[in-house]
């Protein structure tokens, strides 16, 4: 009977072949392809695909036993037969005859794949004839190792991977090259029948399925009976089963991406052309996200951050490049209470910026022709005449300011000051700044836009501190540098959209207040160690805190609020009043700290302090600082000696009113710290001490001082030096970050006690990523050095 059979199907085939055309190669179909989005370093960030998960392979990719064991199990003679194996079909034939029905199929390797990309999954005879006979068209067309390889990609293995290059990533998280002799005759025996064999789901199925292809190979003497033997002892060595809803790295910054691809015009002139060259395209998408830079945001805010309390956004960007290399969106992305999770605070989330929108304002006064130096009338409060009524303005904490210099006015962020400002220069002015800055949203003309009442993103932000930083060239914000497709074709390329948006000489002057911001200003806690640029922000009912700081290498923006609404950040929602010299200035602190390790120090313009005096003023009065004055209210205010209180505050200070006296301070640079400090006392000054890098001096040593040498102040007035050195026995440094060798200089010079633990962070692409790099701390910065510290750094 198999003779006649057998005679029967060639005949029949010889019939049909007679009737087809010679086949040209069908690709994989129409089957979708796995795009992959990549960080700036290489690593992969995520993969996306919609109903099909599949990443090309080639079939040099492919190790030999893995080749072996697919063609072993699935079919024998693929490389003698010519695309149909008569002998097979006619033993299929036979048992179906037998039957009464289709329970044998008999297709080569050549014809599944046919049936994968270009035929419908029924069995019946007609159709497993087409089959046969488009196979033996195919074979005349691609060489074998050419159909294989579009099997094996084609092919489904379960768990949502299709082809075998997914499979390879799903079930072992490697690359296919990568495959021992167990784990590809376990793949191989999934193909005939995936769900039932599922070794996640079936271990015990699966282990005797790849026991069968082992012995197969033995079999053909395709493996030699050792490494058969050992690999059917092997475990299976699944990685986890992927969750329901695959996570991936940084997914605020890749959803921020996702966002801005599907509407990207390069990717299709529709939204559905759009979404399948995304999510069915094969893309290799290249992002600009830094991963240690990322870290380093990340950890700035666990640092600081209660679990329990209001949520911190985060962006920051190069501002020579634009390139976003860092982005905190919220709390946790993946958080299954939190019906807001994935709303991304700092793309999509819109605050008031509070006075952290005042150096737009600076910036459209001294284009407008205002300097510095231009002295402005202080007070508690102000009443403006606007088109739309009077505007009546306060100082934060109903603060009493003397007449400043425009710089003092930002150091100290005086609001009655900037509504004079702003209704001086016209608030249209201002709003034509910041857009050419880099604020997009839609600004409105109001008086009110000086204290930043109106809505912006932290994104925005950053990339318009950007322009002050880049000396008045603004650099729109980039994600994706550039984009290639399945075959390695590159289909985009970022091209930077860069504008001069204001004069070099504007930017630098306003770069220099805002470092005057961080040394002595509003803006202190930011400071961690380096020249530094920066404003504080607050909104009138606390709400919404704000740092924005730069470097020249790069600027970020945090924000700190309650996710859900105009909640005040007082207590007892929080510990204390949050304002933006808070909780955002110590996060963009610690931040800076670490995303600048290695970094070379660059260079920000200064202020130019001459023909100006230094003096300490009480704010809650408006009168020089005498020694009974709380110190909360005291700040030390630069000014021109004409416009300085000349009266100490009678208020704290009943023993009488005193005019200033002719005294100067003496010049303290190159004496020790010791010496220096007895020449204020004897002269009746105070003293505080900064310590920094001083080079090449001798710890102690004095190399600067604050009011500057022959100023003339007041007896008790207080000199700040900043002395050559570390701080000794003060509190633990911020490690977070560094490689471990110089987290251990770091601890060693500040005398702290430690102890270092040798083990990989959770997630195993951002421990390779950061080999030799501390990843934890404890306890935290700021802590006493009396603890002992314990880092944890990846091996």
């Amino acid at each position: 009977m198999r003779r006649v059979v057998l005679a029967t199907v060639v005949v029949a085939l010889f019939a049909a072949a007679c009737t087809v055309e010679p086949l040209e190669d069908p690709g994989i179909g129409e089957r979708a392809l796995t795009s992959v989005v990549y960080a700036s370093d290489g690593s992969v960030l995520a993969e996306w695909h919609a109903e099909e998960n599949r990443t090309l392979v080639s079939y040099a990719d492919l190790p030999s036993h893995l080749v072996n064991a697919v063609v072993a199990i699935e079919d024998e003679r693929y490389w003698t037969h010519t695309g149909v194996d008569l002998r097979a079909i006619a033993r299929a034939l036979v048992a179906n005859v037998e039957a009464g029905d289709v329970v044998q199929g008999g297709s080569t390797i050549t014809q599944q794949y046919l049936k994968n990309v270009l035929l419908t999954p029924e069995v019946t005879l007609d159709r497993k004839l087409e089959e046969a006979v488009l196979a033996l068209r195919l074979e005349e067309e691609l060489t074998k190792e050419q159909i294989l390889e579009r099997y094996l990609n084609t092919v489904y293995f379960g768990n949502g991977a299709y082809g075998v290059g997914t499979a390879a990533q799903v079930y072992f998280d490697k690359a296919v090259g990568g495959l021992t002799l167990a784990e590809a005759a376990l793949l191989a025996g999934l193909i005939k029948a995936p769900s039932s064999t599922d070794p996640h789901a079936v271990p015990d199925e699966a282990r005797a399925r790849r026991s069968l292809v082992l012995a197969k190979l033995a079999e053909l003497g395709w493996s030699e009976p050792d490494e058969v033997a050992a690999a059917d002892a092997a475990p299976l060595g699944l990685v986890p089963k992927a969750p329901a809803v695959e996570r991936v790295r940084y997914p605020y910054f890749v959803e921020e991406v996702k966002r801005q691809l599907l509407a990207e015009p390069a990717l299709g002139v529709t939204a559905t052309d759009r979404y399948n060259a995304v999510f069915r395209g094969g893309l290799r998408i290249y992002t600009t996200i830094d991963p240690a830079t990322q870290f380093a945001a990340e950890g700035a805010i666990a640092d600081v951050m209660p679990e329990d309390g209001p949520a911190a956004a985060m962006a920051a960007i190069d501002p020579r490049t634009g390139h976003v290399l860092a982005l905190v969106g919220g709390k946790d992305f993946y958080s299954e209470t939190d019906p807001i999770a994935q709303f991304n605070l700092a793309t999509q989330g819109r605050r008031q910026p509070g006075s952290s929108f005042k150096p737009f304002v600076l910036a459209a006064a001294l284009e407008s022709g205002v300097t510095l130096d231009t002295v402005f009338e202080g007070g508690q409060a102000v009443t403006i005449e606007t088109s739309s009524g009077p505007w009546e303005v306060s100082n934060y904490e109903e603060s009493i300011f003397p007449s400043l210099t425009l710089t003092e006015a930002t150091v100290f962020s005086v609001n009655v000051i900037y509504a004079r400002l702003i209704d001086q220069i016209g608030p249209e002015s201002v709003v034509a700044v910041a857009k050419a800055a880099g604020i997009t949203g839609d600004l409105q003309p109001f008086h009110s836009l000086t204290l930043g009442a109106q809505e912006v993103s932290v994104l925005e932000m950053t990339s318009a501190y950007g322009t002050f930083a880049a000396g008045g060239i603004h650099v729109d914000p980039i994600l994706v540098t550039a984009i290639e497709d399945a075959q390695g074709v590159n289909i985009y390329e970022a091209t930077p959209a860069v504008t001069e948006a204001m004069d070099r000489s504007v930017a630098e002057a306003v770069t220099s207040t805002l470092t005057e911001v961080v040394k002595r200003g509003t803006g202190q806690q930011a400071r961690f160690g380096r020249v530094m640029a920066g404003k504080t922000g607050t909104s009138d009912d606390h709400s919404d805190a704000w740092f924005v700081g730069y470097t020249p290498e790069i600027v970020a923006g945090v924000w700190v609020g309650f996710p859900q609404g105009r909640v005040p950040m007082e207590y007892p929602a929080t510990p204390y009043t949050i304002a933006g010299g808070t909780w955002p200035a110590q996060i963009w602190a610690r931040f800076g700290s670490v995303a600048l390790v290695g970094v070379p120090y660059g260079s920000l313009a200064t202020a130019d302090a001459d023909g100006n005096i230094t003096v300490e003023v009480d704010l809650s009065t408006g009168f020089l600082a005498g020694p009974f004055c709380p110190r909360e209210h005291v700040h030390r205010i630069q000014m021109p000696v004409d416009s300085a209180p000349t009266i100490i505050c009678p208020i704290h200070n009943p023993q009488g009113i005193v005019e200033i006296g002719a005294g100067v301070v003496p010049d303290l640079t190159g004496l020790s710290l010791e010496s220096a400090v007895e020449q204020l006392t004897a002269a009746g000054y105070l003293t505080s001490v900064e310590w920094m890098d001083g080079g090449p001096l001798a710890q102690g040593t004095v190399f600067g001082q604050e009011p500057p040498p022959d100023s003339p102040a007041q007896e008790g007035t207080r000199v700040r030096l900043r002395v050559a050195g570390p701080e000794p026995g003060s509190t633990i440094p911020a490690v977070l970050g560094f490689p471990l060798e110089l987290a251990i200089e770091r601890l060693e010079a500040d005398s702290v006690r430690y102890q270092v633990v040798t083990e990989a962070e959770s997630d195993p692409d951002d421990a390779r990523s950061r080999a030799g790099m501390v990843w934890k701390q404890e306890p935290a910065a700021g802590s006493s050095v009396d603890e002992l510290v314990t880092i944890w750094v990846n091996p």
